[in-house]
């Protein structure tokens, strides 16, 4: 509770730089909430949390253009920023930019960003098919491996431009490119009682064969994209009512080694939002999809979430904070899936502080995700390299502690939860969010805890 306070104290010391003066009598928006003008300025200490990442600490910045305050709570320019590092050795440097009045009747989109993860999760391809057992990371269990057997590094840097143009009223084109580039290998981290005789799971994978020598270590990626999109919503961050969809194509293009894993994904969102009472309660829900529909992908590439906008700095593959929160991040990894979620969004209490505009809100939550392309594996050929593995052997472990030839993969998974909400001026929203996996397979902590910035969608 302390951490919480820390962040709410920070987010009310707000500082807002405005280039025009209040009028005595200000206009309000749609909603009914007097509009903003000029420049606003918003930036918190970086003292956020997440089961999957700890205790990240920095600084992030939110710059807001209102101009003349006209289509408030809807902004000129808005420009994104943040330095921060956690506890367990996830970093982000991200400069992220907008605006529909660079390009004429356009909406241009720009980020740039460096991702290091030094502990990123692992837990196997498949889902289901992949057991996850604690006790390999529990120092108090007598099945002890070590305390990284479930991570390895995954190192992302990306850059991407993007442009929005108008079809029709509500219809929009969007075209763009990008690079991605992923340096992966073992897990990066203070090995105290590490010794030659341990491993992790993403090492036995390249040793198995799982993980092919071209991909192991990562690679660059050029892009380029296009799609269609529908958008009705009254605003972006809290929409109150209104529906949006997009269809998408993203090539991926790879060199060298990587030259066999071209590809081709194909992405679909659905969002929908009801007012039930107003802008008090609003029901929203969303349907996703992420599919390879031709070429081959790297492994690496099929737990990153193609966006035509990036809310958030890092995209994970089915579980955690940007798909099914209760689960653990990156635990159904496979090249194709979909997910939905249904939540229920409060508005508690609007009040006014250092002349800004702030309420406070709640949410419920159901997320579930379903394996729709699985990597084909050859069990045989699998069983025969892991028994004969001399340090599965020299560990007492068997085919079983790894795989579960009879596990269901297209099962769906489900996390269930709640959170609260404290906004600025609309579009500056932290959240603080609970939620619990059906399974425990999906998460043995029975629960995962979020601190952030906005809505997962």
């Amino acid at each position: 509770m302390k951490k919480i306070f820390l962040i709410l104290t920070a987010l009310l010391l707000c500082v807002s730089l405005q280039a025009q003066k209040p009028k005595e009598e200000a206009p309000t928006d749609s909603l009914g909430n007097p509009t903003k003008t000029g420049w606003n300025f918003g930036a918190i200490p970086g003292l956020t949390y997440d089961n999957d990442k700890g205790l990240t600490y920095g600084i992030t910045a939110n710059i807001f253009d209102y101009g003349d305050g006209t289509y408030y709570p809807n902004y000129r320019h808005f420009i994104y920023a943040e330095g921060s590092y956690s506890t367990k050795q996830v970093g982000t440097i991200r400069l992220f930019y907008e605006s529909d009045y660079v390009i004429k009747r356009h909406k241009l989109l720009v980020d740039f960003s460096y991702l290091p993860d030094a502990m990123n999760d692992f837990y196997g391809f498949n889902g289901n098919y992949s057991v996850f057992n604690h006790d390999f990371e529990d120092k108090t269990s007598a099945n002890y491996l070590n305390h990284a057997f479930y991570r390895h590094k995954s190192n992302l840097f990306r850059t991407s431009v993007d442009i929005r143009g108008i079809i029709n009223g509500n219809f929009y084109y969007y075209a763009g490119m990008g690079l991605l580039n992923y340096a992966e290998g073992r897990a990066t981290v203070d090995k105290g009682d590490w010794t030659e005789n341990q491993m992790e799971l993403f090492e036995l994978y390249r040793r198995w064969g799982l993980i092919s020598e071209a991909e192991k270590n990562g690679g660059w990626h050029p892009y380029v994209r296009g799609g269609i999109s529908y958008d009705t919503r009254n605003q972006r961050v809290n929409t109150v009512h209104g529906w949006y969809f997009d269809l998408f194509l993203t090539y991926n293009a790879a060199f060298g080694p990587l030259k066999d894993y071209n590809n081709l994904k194909i992405n679909f969102d659905f969002m929908h939002f009801v007012p039930i009472i107003g802008n008090r309660l609003v029901f929203a829900y969303r349907v996703a999809t992420q599919n390879t529909i031709a070429g081959r992908s790297p492994y690496y590439l099929d737990t990153y979430k193609n966006e035509l906008y990036i809310d958030h700095n890092r995209y994970y593959s089915l579980g955690g904070a940007t798909s099914i929160r209760g689960i653990m991040r990156d635990r159904i990894w496979v090249p194709g899936y979909a997910y939905a979620t249904a939540e229920l969004r409060s508005r508690i209490w609007n009040f006014d502080l250092f002349n800004q505009h702030f309420y406070l809100g709640a949410n419920m939550f159901l997320d579930g995700g379903i394996v729709t392309q699985k990597y084909e594996i050859d069990e045989a050929s699998l069983r025969e390299k892991v028994l004969a593995d001399p340090w599965v052997a020299a560990n007492n472990l068997e085919f079983d502690d790894f795989f579960d030839v009879n596990a269901n993969i297209h099962e769906p998974h489900f996390g269930v939860g709640a959170g609260l909400k404290i906004a600025m001026n609309e579009n500056f929203v932290l959240s603080c969010e609970w939620g619990m996996p059906f399974s425990k397979q999906d998460n043995y902590t029975n629960s995962n805890f979020y601190i952030g910035m906005g809505y997962m969608f």
